[in-house]
């Protein structure tokens, strides 16, 4: 069995991310609960963890990570505290996304982040930074704000994400206040292409469509759409669909009604609520705009996707995230980013 659980994780290495990725893991796991030590399930559920996260899938992430820190939490000399805590960071940031977990199981979750990087002898930066998205998530700005400088100020260390991760972090924030030249300004190392990692600048290019927009700079946002479209493929990259979806909703209809065909579905099949809403939102304005000018053709998506079905599933994630959140945020975020893509249609 042990070679066979070898051989599924070295097949799992060279697979691309995604659903066959994911098979291949949970065989791995499957063998690992059934044959060998909980070390072994171990590591492979940290391996599945990450696979499930970069693929999209969030929830199973949630689900295999919780095992893990379980079971490091039983036995805390067997495993590494930095690659636990690694993956803890990726946690926290995805929690606050889920409506369904209340606010005082989400403060204790970060509580206890915190509690381990000191444990351990990290630096909080990433706490702060976690914190300080999950606080612009509820329209709280002054501890978003906060949290921010915390952030800033506090030493960096191997726990930390990496410069330019950070940076476009910096940039995002600037941008969900409206504070838009700052923004723009921000995210300039990175498409000067003197920041760039894993991920970055294929998270920029979404961000920066709207502000630029916003700031009449048109053709430079035109730039900007042709390089960052061609990067997003798969479910991970959801909530960077919607800010597409909205920016060719704003400027070309056309590409927005084939835009919203090729990923409506990943929101569909998404369970992360936060992200869905985001994107639904973006599905929200287009329809709206697409149906007011009686567009002829036929939209290539399932008859039981409809501008009604999509207010409501906005209309109902706006609220499950106030309720949670004890204020009418998200209810006014829906309302603040509907008019803005209507606004800038006519730009």
């Amino acid at each position: 069995m042990k070679q066979r659980y070898d051989q599924l994780r070295s097949e799992a290495w060279s697979l691309p991310q995604g659903k066959q990725k994911l098979a291949v893991l949970e065989e791995a796991i499957r063998i690992a609960d059934l044959h060998m030590t909980k070390e072994d399930s171990y590591y492979a559920r940290m391996s599945y963890s990450e696979a499930a996260l970069d693929s999209g899938y969030e929830e199973r992430f949630l689900v295999s990570f919780t095992w893990c820190l379980t079971q490091f939490e039983k036995d805390p000399t067997a495993y590494s505290s930095f690659t636990l805590i690694w993956h803890y960071k990726w946690f926290v940031n995805q929690i606050w996304r889920f409506p369904q977990f209340g606010t005082d199981q989400i403060i204790s979750i970060f509580n206890d982040f915190k509690a381990k990087c000191l444990q351990y002898g990290h630096s909080l930066r990433p706490y702060y930074q976690c914190l300080h998205r999950y606080a612009l998530s509820q329209g709280d700005h002054e501890s978003a704000q906060a949290n921010y400088e915390l952030w800033r100020k506090t030493a960096r260390d191997g726990m930390s994400d990496c410069s330019a991760c950070e940076q476009n972090g910096f940039g995002y924030y600037h941008f969900t206040v409206g504070r838009y030249r700052r923004g723009l300004q921000a995210m300039k190392p990175i498409m000067d292409g003197r920041m760039t990692c894993k991920s970055i600048p294929q998270n920029t290019y979404s961000h920066l469509l709207l502000p630029l927009l916003e700031t009449e700079q048109a053709d430079e946002a035109v730039k900007m759409a042709k390089k960052g479209a061609r990067l997003l493929k798969g479910p991970g990259y959801l909530s960077e669909y919607g800010s597409f979806l909205a920016y060719y909703t704003a400027t070309d209809i056309h590409k927005a009604a084939k835009w919203f065909e090729q990923t409506v579905q990943y929101a569909l099949d998404t369970k992360v609520g936060w992200d869905r809403l985001l994107y639904m939102i973006s599905a929200r304005a287009f329809l709206q705009l697409w149906h007011a000018k009686n567009r002829r053709r036929k939209l290539n998506v399932s008859s039981d996707i409809t501008y009604e079905m999509i207010v409501k599933d906005t209309e109902q994630l706006a609220a499950a995230f106030d309720q949670r959140n004890q204020n009418h945020y998200c209810t006014e975020l829906l309302k603040q980013k509907l008019k803005q893509v209507q606004k800038l249609s006519h730009f």
